[in-house]
Order: C-alpha cells, then structure tokens, then sequence
C-alpha cells in the first residue's frame, strides 16, 4: 500500500485537473482558486499552539504528485483539493501556509520529528499509522471503475457481479474486487473475473481493447484518468465502490494536541460557511466528504 493507498501512478492520471459582469465580478471575489479567502476564526485560532501563533506559519508536507488532491499544474503551480483544502484552513486559523514537497515515505517522520507541523495527501487513517502520529479526518479515499466511453457493457461501481475489471497486482482496488467477487458468489450471482496485470498502462489498455469492461482503481483516479483520455474513457456511475472505502485525514505530531484541535475547529468553521463544500464540490469529489474529527 502506498502513500494514498493505492499504487496508481500514470504521468497522464498527474496533469492538472482542470456569464454576465455580475458572474465575473463574482469569480474575481472567489479569486483563481475558485474558493476565496476563508476569515479568520478567532475561537479556532485562539487553539493554537504558542509557537504556531507567533511564528504565523503553517508547515505542511505534501508529495504534490497525486491529482487531483495535490499536485503541480501545467504552470508548476500548487494545486489539488488538499491545497485549497489546507490554505483555507490556515486563513481560518490566520496563519500563511508554507505547503513543502516532500515524498510520501518522508511525510510522517517528518511531522513525528517535528520538521513540519502537519502532512496532507489524501493519507489513509489506518492502525499502523496511529502509534506515530495523530489525525484529523476531512474526506474518504474511495475506490471505483474507469470504463469505456459510454460504459457499453452496463458496469457500475455498486453493481459490478458478472463483468470483468482489470486491476492492478499488490493494489488496494484487487483486494477490493476480489471481496466484492465473493460477495457476488455468496448472494448466488455471477462472480467478476479479475485480470491482474503487472503495472497501470497494462490495465487501462485492458480497457481500451475491450478484454476488460473495467479497470479498478481509486474513486478520485477513475475521475482523472477519464477527463486526461482524450474522450475513450468515462468514470463509472454508482458513487464510490459501497463499503470500500479509508478514511482520511491531516496527520500531526501527537504530542500536539492543540493543534489537532486547532485544526478541527478550523475545518468545522469550513463546513459552517460552506467553504468546505464548495472545495469538495470545485474538485467532483462531493461523494468524498466527511465531517471532521480527530483521531488520536
């Protein structure tokens, strides 16, 4: 398992995602984002941790390599659901946020050592994980089905029983589908033939050919991969793949426990103004959603 839980890592899956005076007086009041400037929140802030506040910055580690939560656009600009998810927070919290690259691996020894406050990218809230660090959850890692362009076989992410779906060998989505192909079998339907192939382009290519209805991969992903494959895709209907999904949050040191307070005020100040749903919803990712809460 990998840095956002599954091992999917097509170039083309990292390219950037992308009315009248009164909607374009609107879009300059959102600015390029799309989101805008969240206000400070004087009760969250006040949670910080003394150092934190003085020194006014907010430290996040981020691989920037994982569309569409964190990644560099065709500008090399920062980008991603995670990035405006984290730069709203810290207006939240009145603070500037210095969002450093950094590999996946490096991330939470990086947060437990104190080399930065707090790492982000879609990071599944998993048992290993909790003995070295805390989080705050803010959204699920999903999984779903990448299709041919007008889904001709019918395939859907909550009724797969009797396709075929390609998958990739040691992800996530193949211990998904294979549960799922059990669960077919017990309810007296079709099971679903799992072609494993040794990387990503071998499994989408199942696709496009037609020897597979389907490839399985993150929720997020299928989303990405259908929009950068110049129309031969689409992403499957049906919402994320029922009773398949992590939970996600920002990790933190857990030794500071007022930041991860600081951090869930700042989120549900989000979710009271709105802002965070018009995050979710900027990156189609609406169905990922989820209230936030620490986990120590």
């Amino acid at each position: 398992m990998t840095a956002n839980v599954e091992t999917l890592s097509l170039t083309s899956v990292r390219r950037g995602i992308r009315c009248a005076t009164s909607m374009a007086l609107a879009a300059l009041a959102l600015g390029a984002s799309g989101i805008g400037h969240a206000a400070t929140d004087e009760a969250a802030r006040a949670l910080l941790p003394d150092d934190i506040r003085q020194k006014g910055v907010l430290v996040v580690a981020m691989p920037l390599d994982f569309e569409p939560f964190n990644y560099l656009d065709e500008k090399n600009e920062q980008t991603g659901l995670d990035v405006d998810m984290i730069r709203a927070v810290a207006d939240k919290l009145g603070l500037k946020v210095d969002i450093q690259r950094t590999g996946f691996a490096a991330m939470i020894p990086g947060v437990s050592g104190g080399r930065f406050d707090a790492a982000m990218s879609a990071m599944g809230i998993l048992p290993a994980r909790l003995p070295l660090v805390s989080f705050v959850r803010y959204g699920h890692f999903s999984n779903g089905l990448v299709v041919r362009k007008g889904n001709p076989t019918g395939i859907r992410n909550d009724d797969a029983c009797g396709h075929t779906i390609s998958v990739e060998k040691g992800t996530q989505p193949l211990l998904v589908w294979q549960k799922k192909s059990d669960e077919c079998v017990a309810a007296g339907k079709p099971k679903i033939e799992l072609l494993v192939f040794e990387g990503k382009g071998p499994q989408v290519l199942a696709v496009e050919s037609g020897r597979a209805e389907a490839a399985g991969v993150g929720f997020a992903t299928a989303i990405v991969a259908a929009k950068h494959s110049n129309g031969k895709m689409d992403a499957a209907p049906g919402g994320p793949v029922p009773g398949a999904t992590v939970e996600c949050g920002i990790a933190f040191n857990k030794q500071n426990v007022k930041l991860g307070q600081a951090l869930e005020a700042a989120l549900n100040a989000l979710v009271k103004d709105g802002t965070y749903d018009r995050i979710w919803e900027k990156w189609s990712l609406s169905a990922e959603r989820a209230s936030p809460a620490v986990f120590q």
